[in-house]
C-alpha cells in the first residue's frame, strides 16, 4: 500500500534508473511508435434531420456528407494512413470505404471495432436533438450522467480507452486513421492526457462542436499507468504494468519495493500543494507562502513514534526544520474498570448508539472534561448522562426560560444594570472569557470545559433562580436588566462552547442572533478578554458574592440541623464575616428566608460563622403556612398545564383559621399566582393540608 519506489531495472544489464517526474516517466516508456487521428463520419440523414441516433443500421450519407469526405482527403493523403479502425455504423462504414478508395488502401485494411460505436442514447435515439437537451435543462450534468436506458460519457470514454490501449499493443510504427462518431472527438485527447471525471468534461465541451467529416490532429500516444477509469493513477498495480526502455535496448521494469507509509504521512504539509515541484517548472503558486509549520497537530499517543516523528524528519530533510508548533495528543479510550476494549471481552461502545443516546457534543465534551488529552480515559456512560444534564440540560433549561420571557427590542441594547446579580455573572462570564482564551491559546482543553460546565450551573442554580420573579415582572426597569444581561450572557457563552461543543453552540446561536449578526457562531469574532459591559469592580463583586454563597450554604446547614424548612420564615440570622454591602445582605434574606441580620463582628473574608434564630412567632408561623400554601397552588397551575400568564380564579373551602390567613396575604397571593380573584366556597378541588390547616382548592382559567 506504500508509495511504489519510482526505481526500474534493466533485465538485461541490471543497469537501474530513478525517475524523477511524469515527465520522465513518459520519456523512458517504451512506446509503439504509432501516430493516431480522429476523424468523425461525413453528414447522415440524421445530422441534417437534426436527430440523435444510436441506429447502426438506419442513416446512410448525405450528398453533402459525401462531399465533405471528398475535401478531407487532400488532407489524409498528406498523413499517409496505413490502417484505418472504423466504427460498424452503416454512416461511418460509408466514410471509411470513400477514404479507402481515394487513398488507395484496400479495403481489408479497414478494421471494424465495436468500441469506436456512437454513444447510446437511449429514450432519446432517434428523436430531435433539442428535446435531448430539454430533458437535461436544469440538471445536475456530470460525467457520470447518463439518459433513461442511455450510456454516460465515461461509459463511452472508457471502452474508447480499452480501444485505444488494446491497438497500441498489436501495432508498431503504424499511421492510423481512427473513423468514428463525435465521441470518438470528444474522447481520444481525454483518454491519451487519462484526464480525471473534470478535466475529461473539459475535453469533451472543448471539442462538443465538432464538424461532420472533420480530420483531427495527430495524436501522440504514450500508455501510462492509470485506473479504470483511463485516469493517470501512480500507484500499485498500475504503475507495474509500466514498462521503460533501457539503454542497452533492455527492458525495465519497476522494482517490487515500496516506500515505508510513514514517508507518505511525512510528506503531507508539502505533496498536498505539490511542492516543490510546481515551483520547479516555473508554475504560478496558489499559496505562495507554504502552510508551513502547522499551527497544531491532532492524533493519538501511538502517534508520537510515528506521524508526529515523520513529518520532522521530513521537514528537516527539505530545510523547514520542525513541522507543527503545538500538539494535543489523545489518550486511549478503556471500558468503566479501566480495561481495553476488545469485542471478545463484550466491553466495546458502539459510538453510533452513544451518539444517537446523548449527542456528539456531549461525548466531544466528557472526552474534554474527563482529564488531560493524552491520558488514557475510562469510559462510563453514567458520567456522559451526568455531564450531558450538567452542560446541556441545565443551559437549555435556561434557554427555554428566557425564550418564553423573551423581549427582542432589548437585544441590541447594551444596559448599565445596577442589579448586582447581573454584575455578578458579567463579572463571572468576564472570568470564564480570560480563563477559556489563554488556555485555548495555550491548546489546553481541559481548564475550559470544566470551566464552563461550572459556569452554567452558577448561570443555573444562582443566577436564575434568583432572577426567575425579576424576568417575569414585565415592563419594569429592573426585568428589562435582567433580560439583556441573560441575553448577553447566552450568547456569549454560545461563542465560548463553538470550540468545545460546536453543534450545540450553533443551535443556539441561531435561536438568539439578531439580523446584524454573523450567520453563524463559527463565523462570529471570539470574546474578547476583559470585556467591560459594566463599570464596578469586578474583584469586589466576586469575592462579595462568594462571601454570600459561603453564609447561605451555612445557614442552609443549619436550617436542615434544626429541621426548620426555608419556606418558613427566621426572625434573625447573626453572621461571623467581612462587612458585605446592604444589596448583598438583601441576597441572604431572600435565600435563607430571614427577615434581619446582625453582624456579630467584621473579620477577613474567607472566614465565615452563622448562628440561626429558631423561635417561630405566631406571625412568623402565619407566613409559614402562607408559603407551603402558595407553593402547592403553583404546583397545581403547573399540572393543569397553564403558562406562566395564564389567568385563574381561585375557588377555596377552608375553615375560619384558613380564611384569615389567606385574607392577610390575598394581595400577595393574587400577584404571585396570577389570579384574578379568590372565592371562598364550596367545591370538589384538590385538598391540601398544612399542619392543623386543611384547604380544597379548585382552579379556573
Amino acid at each position: 500500500w506504500g508509495t511504489p519506489l519510482p526505481v526500474w531495472a534493466c533485465e538485461k544489464c541490471e543497469k537501474r534508473h530513478v525517475v524523477g517526474g511524469l515527465q520522465d516517466l513518459k520519456d523512458h516508456t517504451a512506446k509503439s511508435g504509432n501516430k493516431y487521428f480522429v476523424m468523425r463520419h461525413g453528414e447522415a440523414e440524421n445530422n441534417a434531420q437534426n436527430i440523435y441516433s444510436s441506429d447502426r443500421n438506419t442513416f446512410h450519407l448525405t450528398e453533402d456528407g459525401k462531399t465533405q469526405v471528398m475535401k478531407t482527403i487532400a488532407s489524409l493523403e498528406k498523413a499517409k494512413i496505413t490502417k484505418i479502425y472504423s466504427s460498424p455504423f452503416l454512416r461511418t462504414k460509408e466514410t471509411a470505404k470513400i477514404v479507402c478508395e481515394q487513398i488507395g488502401l484496400p479495403f481489408e485494411k479497414i478494421i471494424y471495432d465495436e468500441r469506436l460505436r456512437e454513444l447510446e442514447f437511449g429514450e432519446f435515439s432517434g428523436r430531435p436533438v433539442h428535446e435531448y437537451w430539454d430533458f437535461m435543462k436544469g440538471k445536475t450534468w456530470e460525467f457520470d450522467t447518463r439518459v433513461p436506458d442511455g450510456e454516460s460519457f465515461q461509459e463511452g470514454k472508457n471502452r474508447i480507452g480499452d480501444f485505444l490501449y488494446d491497438i497500441d499493443k498489436q501495432n508498431k510504427d503504424e499511421k492510423i486513421l481512427i473513423i468514428s462518431h463525435g465521441l470518438a472527438v470528444e474522447m481520444v485527447p481525454a483518454v491519451i492526457e487519462l484526464a480525471d471525471k473534470k478535466r475529461s468534461m473539459e475535453v469533451f465541451h472543448n471539442n462538443l462542436h465538432n464538424r461532420t467529416a472533420a480530420l483531427h490532429r495527430e495524436h501522440d500516444f504514450i500508455p501510462l499507468p492509470h485506473n479504470e477509469n483511463y485516469e493517470l493513477d501512480l500507484h500499485r498495480p498500475y504503475i507495474d504494468g509500466v514498462k521503460l526502455v533501457c539503454a542497452c535496448g533492455g527492458s525495465m521494469a519497476r522494482t517490487k519495493e515500496v516506500m515505508d507509509v510513514w514517508l507518505d504521512s511525512g510528506a503531507m504539509p508539502f505533496a498536498q500543494d505539490h511542492y516543490p515541484f510546481d515551483f520547479a517548472q516555473g508554475k504560478s503558486f496558489q499559496n505562495k507562502n507554504l502552510l508551513y509549520p502547522a499551527d497544531f497537530i491532532s492524533e493519538g499517543v501511538d502517534q508520537t513514534r510515528g506521524w508526529f516523528y515523520t513529518l520532522h524528519a521530513v521537514g528537516v530533510l527539505m530545510g523547514r526544520r520542525r513541522a507543527f508548533k503545538n500538539v494535543i495528543c489523545l489518550g486511549h479510550l478503556l471500558d468503566a474498570k479501566g480495561k481495553k476494549m476488545s469485542k471478545s471481552l463484550g466491553n466495546t461502545i458502539d459510538p453510533w448508539e452513544a451518539m444517537d443516546k446523548y449527542g456528539v457534543d456531549a461525548l466531544r465534551l466528557w472526552v474534554y472534561s474527563v482529564n488531560q488529552p493524552g491520558e488514557s480515559k475510562n469510559f462510563d456512560e453514567k458520567t456522559v448522562a451526568l455531564l450531558n444534564q450538567q452542560v446541556f440540560g441545565l443551559l437549555y433549561n435556561v434557554l427555554a426560560f428566557y425564550e418564553l420571557y423573551r423581549d427582542k427590542s432589548l437585544e441590541n441594547e447594551t444596559r448599565q444594570s445596577k442589579n448586582i446579580l447581573d454584575q455578578w455573572i458579567v463579572a463571572e462570564l468576564d472570568e470564564l472569557i480570560s480563563l477559556a482564551t489563554d488556555n485555548m491559546d495555550s491548546y489546553r482543553l481541559l481548564e475550559p470545559t470544566r470551566a464552563i460546565r461550572d459556569f452554567i450551573g452558577d448561570l443555573s442554580t444562582w443566577y436564575l433562580r434568583r432572577s426567575r420573579e425579576r424576568i417575569k415582572d414585565a415592563n419594569t426597569t429592573d426585568s428589562k436588566d435582567a433580560k439583556q444581561t441573560l441575553y448577553f450572557v447566552l450568547k456569549t457563552l454560545a461563542k465560548l462552547m463553538a470550540p468545545l461543543a460546536p453543534f450545540s453552540a450553533e443551535d443556539i446561536w441561531l435561536k438568539l442572533r439578531t439580523d446584524k449578526d454573523p450567520e453563524s457562531v463559527h463565523l462570529a469574532s471570539w470574546p474578547q478578554k476583559k470585556f467591560k459591559l459594566l463599570s464596578f469592580n469586578k474583584p469586589k463583586v466576586l469575592e462579595h458574592m462568594e462571601t454570600v454563597r459561603q453564609i447561605v450554604t451555612l445557614g442552609l446547614e443549619a436550617r436542615q440541623k434544626a429541621g426548620i424548612k426555608v419556606r418558613q420564615p427566621l426572625n434573625k440570622l447573626e453572621i461571623v464575616a467581612g462587612g458585605l454591602p446592604l444589596e448583598y445582605l438583601e441576597i441572604i434574606k431572600d435565600e435563607l428566608n430571614i427577615k434581619n441580620i446582625q453582624y456579630l463582628l467584621k473579620i477577613k473574608i474567607g472566614l465565615y460563622k452563622v448562628t440561626l434564630d429558631t423561635k417561630i412567632t405566631p406571625e412568623l408561623k402565619a407566613e409559614g403556612d402562607y408559603r407551603e400554601l402558595l407553593r402547592e397552588i403553583q404546583d397545581m397551575r403547573k399540572k393543569a398545564g397553564l403558562t406562566p400568564s395564564d389567568i385563574i380564579t381561585l375557588s377555596i373551602e377552608t375553615d375560619d383559621a384558613g380564611k384569615k390567613l389567606i385574607e392577610k396575604f390575598e394581595t400577595d397571593m393574587k400577584k404571585i399566582v396570577l389570579a384574578s380573584k379568590i372565592e371562598f366556597n364550596t367545591n370538589k378541588g384538590e385538598e391540601i393540608k398544612i399542619d392543623e390547616l386543611t384547604f380544597k382548592v379548585k382552579i379556573t382559567k
